[in-house]
């Protein structure tokens, strides 16, 4: 691609860039402002040229004519989960490539302070805000603060809500499988016991299937006490599972350390496989064979989609019949999870 430099002493302009990168104008400005889909390989090659020619856009202009500042906001529910650190990290990566700045802040779980923070980033005037809630958020009164939003981390559909999430139950179901093929059949379950979870739900459904009255379910919260606290419960039983289904890596971590602190041997006696896929669950001894959440494309899709939303609008999924016509998307967009085996429970049968 024959690339002619701009004269010495002109600054760069978005014309450049364009020539550079062998697109129109519009193409340039859709890469740098994601209101409008752009073919992947169309972007990186408009992204070199950014970089080989040193290209600096106007952001004070640019947001005075677009109205977008050119900033994106994340509320998680904790800072002190490992999931949600990753995610932020999968979040920023993905606005980062849109040209995007990413403001993050926490709701300690709190649906008052998701509402709070809202107004503060509508008041900054960010063009969207993606959520990851801990507890139920109404749609209606976010909608009111008048700035796009998408969730994250979600599980089922609301009505007019975009929402991303991967599918637990899928997830569930392939954990306990493993389990099951590995010659474990007493398999219990520690994490949220409320009826409907879909992680509950996977691992009774695989039970079911194979023929395997469910082991005990034990309730705890995603904290590393609850897990060690799970971990008693269950052993304190009169019939000692051989396997276990953690529905996180954060109670995954907590559970490993009390079983061996219990004299346990993992996965001889027990057989341990988790949820989330996190940086620690491959650090842990032995290291935890998980269900990996595919956060970046997650973090992808729904910066992407939330970008398209358009000034002045909610959550609801954006119309057809802008001038890029984006794909209509679906209100709730699940993604598989991946098995990943580890020697907490190893290969069974078949996987080599």
């Amino acid at each position: 691609m024959a690339r002619r430099p701009p004269a010495a002493g002109r600054p760069v302009t978005r014309r450049d860039v364009a020539r550079a990168a062998g697109v129109s104008d519009a193409v340039v400005s859709y890469t740098l402002s994601g209101r409008a889909p752009v073919a992947p390989a169309t972007a990186a090659r408009v992204m070199a040229a950014i970089e080989e020619l040193g290209y600096q856009p106007n952001q004070t202009a640019r947001a005075l004519k677009s109205g977008s500042t050119q900033t994106l906001a994340l509320i998680t529910p904790h800072g002190t989960n490992p999931f949600f650190a990753e995610f932020a990290h999968a979040i920023e990566a993905a606005a980062t490539e849109r040209g995007f700045a990413l403001y993050t802040t926490t709701s300690a779980g709190q649906a008052d302070t998701v509402r709070k923070r809202m107004r503060e980033f509508a008041a900054r005037q960010v063009d969207g805000v993606l959520l990851i809630p801990d507890t139920p958020v109404d749609p209606v009164q976010l909608d009111s603060v008048g700035i796009p939003w998408v969730l994250l981390n979600a599980s089922v559909a609301r009505e007019g809500v975009l929402s991303f999430g991967v599918d637990l139950q899928q997830g569930a179901m392939v954990a306990t499988r493993h389990l099951i093929e590995d010659g474990r059949v007493r398999i219990a379950y520690l994490g949220n016991t409320t009826p409907g979870d879909e992680r509950l739900v996977g691992w009774r459904r695989a039970l079911a299937e194979a023929s395997l009255a469910p082991g005990p379910a034990i309730t705890a919260a995603f904290e590393r006490d609850s897990g060690q606290r799970g971990v008693d419960e269950l052993l304190a039983g009169e019939l000692r599972p051989d396997a276990l289904f953690v529905a996180s890596d954060m109670l995954g971590v907590a559970v490993l350390r009390r079983l061996h602190e219990r004299g346990v041997s993992i996965p001889g006696d027990i057989a341990v496989v988790s949820f989330d896929g996190s940086w620690e669950s491959a650090y842990t001894w032995p290291a935890l064979t998980t269900v990996r959440q595919p956060i970046e494309e997650m973090a992808r899709q729904a910066v992407t989609q939330l970008l398209q939303l358009g000034h002045g609008r909610t959550g609801a999924p954006p119309r057809a019949g802008s001038p890029e016509d984006p794909v209509e998307p679906q209100p709730l967009t699940l993604l598989p999870g991946e098995l990943i085996v580890r020697e907490s429970c190893g290969p069974h049968p078949g996987t080599g």
